[in-house]
């Protein structure tokens, strides 16, 4: 039998899936850029300086440093990212936002703030929406700009 919990986490599931290919789907073809694309940019975005180690930006977004080092190398190469060089430590290197990268990431977030509230139509009311920034902010799993 499904408990409430568990019906929560396969609808988040669920969710997470279909926002995902949407999103994904869109910023490809505007942008050139995919969903995790967007999501390292915008953590890249989101913090002072506009650059993290690679370490950071993996346990921000919940992903391997594999994962960040496959995620990261199409955006460097296409001049989104770049590799900065640590102050005081040769052998560590931050990954910060370019200009370029600014620039995507201003084109892209209004596309993917559409396709969010497409795909989700009715169901993301404005009082919806602030319930559910609400909830991922106890959870610890919000982005502050």
């Amino acid at each position: 039998m499904l408990t409430e919990s568990i019906a929560l986490a396969v609808g988040l599931s669920r969710a997470d899936a279909w926002l995902r290919r949407e999103l994904d789907a869109g910023l490809r073809a505007l942008h050139g850029i995919g969903y995790t694309d967007l999501l390292i940019l915008i953590e890249l975005g989101c913090v002072r300086g506009g650059r993290l180690r690679s370490i950071d930006l993996a346990q921000r977004l919940l992903l391997t440093p594999s994962g960040i080092t496959r995620g990261v190398l199409p955006l460097e190469r296409d001049g989104l990212v770049e590799r900065v060089a640590h102050e005081r430590d040769g052998r560590a290197s931050y990954i910060g936002l370019s200009k370029a990268g600014r620039a995507r990431l201003a084109q892209a977030v209004p596309t993917a703030d559409r396709l969010v509230r497409q795909t989700f139509g009715a169901a993301l009311s404005p009082s919806a929406l602030i319930a559910l920034l609400g909830f991922f902010e106890r959870l610890g799993y919000a982005v502050r700009p």
